[in-house]
């Protein structure tokens, strides 16, 4: 293998790395606390219309991510393969967001309704795939070693937890004091500087010309590289576990704010909600790397499964008791964190193991199923909880809701929860690439020397 492959990543570029997604997490952490409300009880959109919505733009994301997966693979830069992209969604990153957080209120209720559509789709559907698929392709161009990326995974989730963090503790008492018109430019500058900073620090390691600095990149036309794709089982077991992930975070998130509002009667509890699972996840995600060289990514990820199983089902019993509530967010908290390091860094794997079956590296289209899974899951988990809040027959516009809206928010909340850790758990089972790490190691190694 030439040096450049060799080498470790430096702490530098892996917290350059961790900024990507940390400037990406800015719209994703804030949209998926506040985004639904913003809809349902500033604008005055009906939660059903809200989730028929969300569940209509998936429609686009399927196209959308495969397109940008080829175009991925077929990029040719002197900044690599994944890497421009980073520079070049940034500013679009910026507009999206403030597009979507300002709703204008002088239009009629059918007026607002499109003019949600639009901006969410162009968000979701179009800008964030361009930012978010490259970023998740790059860690598989920046190293082959399954300890740096487990590392690196490391870092980049302790950072956007800790980020989330610091969004969910000040973001209500900001809009309160300047508006959404105000934060959504702030938070889209601070966006847009994160990207830049991690397309600046980050470098493509895998596949670099060590005399002349060039990457090279081996050109794979779609016709070959589509079928490759398709024979690698664990392409869509992937998918599948990003996508039921972010519908238990974002739906979680989006009910954790009416049940902090209706349930505990207190809307600035969403700030220790919030404490309760990421700081948990961020003690975790410090020990991660110690814990994958001596444990493997898989058996970690099934414990978080069980922790997340666990803390559900005491979130769904504790009703008004909050102490329960944060003792439940704990322990899911702690589950989560070996978790969304795991899932990410084993995004790479499968594209060293889908070269090791068929020859094409393709990081671009298996890195679809990472992007594709999350958006689909961000709209599910929204369109899943605005459903709850639906069929409870919650109306934003009541000063008291009905018992069954409480009833929904509490199910929701919690034993929702549940259902998605059960279905993760039986993901991760079968999402057993661990068992081929050394011979995929050994034989990429050797390849990639050559």
């Amino acid at each position: 293998m030439q040096e450049q492959q060799q080498q470790k990543l430096s702490m530098a570029e892996k917290f350059a790395y961790a900024m990507g997604d940390c400037g990406a997490n800015v719209y994703v952490a804030v949209t998926s606390t506040f985004l639904t409300a913003l809809y349902t009880d500033t604008a005055g959109i009906a939660a059903a219309a809200v989730g028929t919505m969300m569940l209509v733009t998936r429609v686009f994301d399927g196209g959308s991510d495969l397109i940008m997966g080829a175009v991925v693979d077929k990029t040719k830069t002197r900044w690599g393969k994944a890497r421009p992209w980073l520079l070049w969604s940034a500013p679009l990153m910026a507009i999206g967001f403030i597009l979507l957080m300002n709703i204008p209120s002088g239009f009629s209720s059918g007026g607002k309704l499109v003019y949600a559509y639009v901006t969410y789709i162009f968000m979701n559907c179009i800008v964030y795939t361009m930012n978010n698929l490259p970023y998740n392709a790059l860690l598989s161009r920046m190293t082959l070693d399954v300890q740096d990326r487990a590392s690196a995974s490391s870092i980049r989730f302790f950072m956007t937890q800790l980020l989330t963090l610091i969004l969910n503790a000040v973001t209500a008492n900001l809009v309160s004091s300047v508006g959404w018109f105000t934060l959504s430019i702030v938070y889209s500058i601070i966006m847009a500087l994160m990207l830049v900073i991690c397309f600046l620090g980050t470098k493509e390691h895998v596949g670099e010309d060590a005399d002349s600095g060039n990457v090279k990149v081996e050109k794979v036309p779609l016709k070959v590289a589509l079928p490759a794709l398709l024979k690698n089982r664990y392409f869509f077991i992937e998918a599948l576990m990003f996508c039921v992930l972010y519908i238990g975070i974002v739906g979680s998130g989006t009910l954790g704010y009416y049940y902090c509002n209706i349930i505990l009667n207190d809307v600035t509890l969403v700030t220790f909600v919030s404490m309760g699972t990421t700081i948990p996840a961020m003690i975790t995600n410090i020990a991660v790397p110690r814990l994958v060289a001596r444990f493997g990514k898989w058996r970690l990820m099934i414990t978080g499964c069980i922790l997340m199983l666990v803390g559900s089902l005491v979130i769904g019993v504790a009703n008004t008791n909050f102490a329960l509530v944060v003792i439940g967010l704990v322990i899911k908290g702690f589950g989560m964190g070996p978790i969304m390091s795991g899932i990410f860094a084993m995004a790479a794997d499968v594209v060293d193991y889908g070269e090791w079956k068929t020859g094409i590296r393709s990081e671009g289209l298996v890195n679809s199923c990472t992007s594709f899974g999350m958006k689909v899951g961000i709209g599910l988990g929204s369109a899943v909880a605005t459903g709850v809040l639906s069929l409870g027959k919650y109306d934003g516009t009541l000063a008291v809701q009905p018992d069954s809206a409480v009833s929904a928010i509490r199910f929701g909340f919690g034993n929702m929860g549940a259902i998605i850790a059960v279905v993760l758990l039986i993901l991760c089972i079968l999402m057993n690439i661990d068992k081929y790490i050394d011979d995929i190691q050994r034989d990429l190694t050797a390849k990639h020397a050559s």
